[in-house]
């Protein structure tokens, strides 16, 4: 399980293991969570890995980590910075000059097959993309 939460990428990585995390309840059976070790995952924001919390709910059994705000799950860019460098791609032509070629690509070929299942063989990429932003849609998965 993903715990979505608001987190400050620089508190976050100046402090480390140290930063107070506000405690959560379980979706599940909606007891409260106990601290379950960390986690380090990658950002393109941070230099290096942070340290996320893992808890564990005494009831149930879950496990769940806290992520930030508006990452899917698996993916280390911020969804506005995809459909950013999506968007530019698909007005111009060509990528960004700061967006890395591969990883876009990568995006590009997801959100196509997404597309492609979805909305069908002629669907408008650039109002297919600004569908699936607006409804949260996680092309990724």
């Amino acid at each position: 399980m993903i715990l979505h939460r608001k987190i400050c990428f620089a508190s976050l990585s100046s402090l480390g293991k140290a930063f107070v995390w506000e405690p959560h309840d379980c979706e599940g059976c909606r007891r409260s969570m106990w601290g379950h070790g960390y986690v380090a995952r990658y950002f393109t924001e941070a230099a290096s890995s942070l340290y996320l919390k893992r808890f564990r709910c005494p009831g149930c059994g879950a496990v769940a980590t806290v992520r930030p705000e508006g990452y899917w799950p698996r993916v280390r860019s911020a969804i506005a910075i995809i459909y950013t460098v999506l968007r530019f791609r698909i007005n111009s032509g060509t990528w960004p000059q700061t967006a890395p070629r591969q990883r876009c690509g990568h995006w590009l070929r997801k959100f196509v097959r997404k597309v492609l299942m979805d909305f069908g063989p002629g669907a408008d990429l650039m109002g297919s993309l600004e569908f699936c932003f607006a409804k949260g849609i996680a092309f990724f998965t």
